[in-house]
């Protein structure tokens, strides 16, 4: 091997060190009914979905992807975030579903910006939405934007609506062959019973005998969280 070579090996163990590391930080922060993962294939591209806990948005669950420079994170390009289904939010572009991060991150700082930062500022467009309509002067969805300041309710009709589709297309199976997309199986009383009383109570964990879905694994009908010791 040659000494350029080495070296450029070297340079991408790092970068794949300090992207691991931005994962491993997630544990220690409040992300509460957001959650990501790391494509199995591509350390570039990690899968997630929010879990929506309040305000107009409630009950939704909305797949999206963030995608890494490849110089992350040496690099002041910011990723970039897209959300999978029609999801209708002011930031979110109506034609391809890119979130509109510029007045948040106007470029990456090394050191200074993360990924869970990203994923706080993701949790509170839809999580504070009143607040964050009330401070924001952008707009990648003029329509939504328009509507929510002119008729509220017709506003709501459309956040509804796209909250059902998000609900009814919450256990699809994976788009992509990657064995760490998020996907969910419906809730089966006698396989997650068990783990359920399980986690209520507190204890150990009992073994589910079924084969794991990738990611995380069940979800309640009509309660829309995903029941496990993570939410």
């Amino acid at each position: 091997m040659t000494l350029d070579s080495y070296d450029k090996l070297l340079g991408t163990v790092l970068q794949e060190y300090k992207i691991l590391a931005e994962f491993e930080r997630l544990q220690s922060e409040d992300l509460g009914g957001v959650y990501v993962i790391p494509s199995f294939e591509n350390s570039f591209l990690w899968f997630g979905v929010i879990f929506v806990r309040n305000g107009p948005f409630k009950d939704g669950v909305f797949r999206f992807s963030i995608s890494l420079p490849d110089k992350f994170p040496a690099d002041s390009s910011v990723p970039t975030i897209v959300f999978q289904s029609e999801t209708f939010h002011p930031l979110i572009d109506p034609y391809n579903g890119t979130l509109e991060l510029g007045e948040a991150f106007p470029k990456w700082k090394a050191g200074e910006n993360h990924i869970w930062q990203l994923l706080k500022f993701v949790q509170y467009i839809f999580g504070s939405f009143e607040e964050f309509m009330s401070l924001t002067e952008q707009s990648a969805n003029n329509v939504a934007y328009e509507l929510y300041q002119q008729s509220r309710h017709e506003f709501q009709q459309k956040v509804t609506d796209c909250v059902r589709i998000s609900q009814n297309k919450l256990y699809d199976p994976a788009p992509v062959q990657d064995r760490n997309y998020i996907v969910f199986d419906r809730f089966s009383e006698d396989v997650h019973g068990p783990v359920l009383e399980s986690i209520r109570q507190g204890k150990a964990t009992p073994e589910v005998t079924t084969p794991p879905a990738s990611g995380l694994s069940w979800v309640k009908e009509g309660v829309f969280q995903p029941l496990s010791k993570q939410g």
